[in-house]
């Protein structure tokens, strides 16, 4: 049995309730569940239908009968009941990525697959909000003679476009001619890939080599449709800012065309001397100035991490006046974390932050904190949840009535040798079990 950090004042307080009357069904407040049977499952993305329901979206990897990681797909009523559990994939193993809702109230589902042993392809599947699989493509990056680069992709998110889909990600092919000079490290390149409706490359003069980079290690997180001819792409790079010739990693933010090519025109936000790598994005919520806030976290010289957070303005105009809000969150998230972050924006004023720590207990545990649109702490303290073990951070929303609902992945039993379960959390506004 897992031993979780913070839930125990939720089993005290069920524990003294002696009436089913005088009180709202504890399950629609507030509880952990864990989806999977045998074997190992992650959460890794979430959303939240109109009714209320959530579709989670993970992978599984079962011992019996053994096979290949495939993807895990779960629709759960308000109080986490199982309504249907689906997997997808084929021969290989397959790794989730993100999931968004589309405005046709579809499911995009996107990540990669193994076509290699080192080599993931894209892959994109949708789904019926009932389970059922509408489309699906898996392919890799191209190179100019429309030949598989044989590059390793790795895919951050999915966005639908006024007229298919924008994947953003990373890739290990580099062989961009004409690439503009950099660190000379050059691991991989940003992915952006744009798909038509029917999940195939869109063409209309958009680039059939999906990738843009410098001659340095650069990754797209989020790619946006502004208008038919405009998109805006949100990622990192460890590219030198214009005026330094330090090396460190800073978030990148830059506009492209009808045609894929960026613009001159690029954003490189950070802390002089520390590594800024973006992984999480959102929309200012309603009430506040227009803007994308970005999440990530900063890691120092000595090892040491903190949220990072950034707010740009829309429209960009390239700008010192279009950087809203640039600041770290003065929490200490240890050393030696994976980096991934998620944000949510609060239906009243502020964005909920999540991410992963190791500072508490000596175990890695995920953090959620909430804070204002200044980028000051809303929360005096975060709270943490988590026990023994590994235990990694997926994504965060707020759900209609304010409450709030975290997905990931925690071990159970022992915490050298326990199974992975996917893991959603349902507390209130204020993060906790009441």
């Amino acid at each position: 049995m897992k031993r979780l950090l913070y839930f125990f004042s939720i089993a005290i307080a069920f524990a003294g309730c002696d009436s089913s009357v005088s009180i709202e069904d504890p399950e629609k407040s507030a509880f952990i569940k864990y989806y999977g049977l045998d074997g190992d499952q992650t959460g890794k993305d979430l959303v939240v239908l109109p009714n209320g329901d959530m579709v989670l979206f993970g992978t599984t990897r079962p011992t019996v009968p053994a096979h290949g990681t495939q993807w895990y797909v779960v629709r759960v009523d308000q109080k986490g009941k199982v309504l249907w559990e689906k997997e997808f994939g084929g021969n290989n193993d397959e790794e989730a990525r993100d999931i968004e809702l589309t405005a046709a109230g579809q499911l995009a589902l996107a990540g990669n697959s193994y076509s290699s042993a080192g080599n993931r392809d894209v892959m994109v599947i949708l789904l019926s909000t009932d389970g059922a699989k509408l489309d699906s493509a898996t392919f890799p990056v191209y190179n100019t003679s429309g030949i598989d680069a044989l590059g390793d992709e790795d895919v951050t998110s999915i966005t639908e476009s006024s007229d298919g889909f924008l994947i953003a990600g990373s890739t290990t092919y580099v062989g961009l001619t004409g690439k503009p000079a950099g660190t000379g490290f050059d691991p991989r390149d940003a992915l952006i890939i744009r798909l038509d409706v029917n999940l195939n490359p869109y063409g209309n003069g958009w680039p059939l080599l999906s990738t843009v980079g410098y001659d340095a290690d650069d990754v797209t997180q989020k790619i946006i449709e502004i208008s038919p001819t405009e998109f805006y792409v949100f990622g990192f790079t460890n590219q030198p800012k214009v005026d330094l010739t330090a090396t460190d990693y800073n978030y990148w933010a830059f506009a492209i065309g009808a045609t894929g090519v960026p613009t001159n025109a690029q954003y490189f936000i950070g802390v002089p001397s520390a590594d800024e790598r973006a992984s999480s994005f959102v929309l200012s919520p309603t009430g506040s100035v227009p803007g994308y806030l970005v999440g990530g976290i900063s890691e120092s010289s000595s090892g040491l991490t903190n949220f990072y957070i950034v707010k740009i303005a829309t429209p960009f105009f390239f700008s010192v006046d279009d950087i809203l809000l640039q600041t770290p969150l003065s929490i200490n998230l240890g050393t030696g974390l994976s980096g991934r972050t998620a944000v949510a924006s609060s239906q009243n004023v502020g964005f909920f932050v999540l991410g992963e720590e190791n500072g508490f207990d000596n175990n890695q545990n995920w953090i959620l904190t909430k804070i204002n649109t200044d980028g000051s702490l809303a929360w005096n303290f975060p709270i943490v949840y988590g026990g023994e073990g590994m235990d990694e951070c997926g994504a965060v929303q707020e759900l209609p009535d304010g409450r709030v609902v975290i997905i990931g992945t925690m071990r159970t039993g022992r915490p050298d040798a326990g199974e992975f379960k996917l893991t959603l959390i349902k507390v209130s506004a204020e993060g906790k079990f009441e």
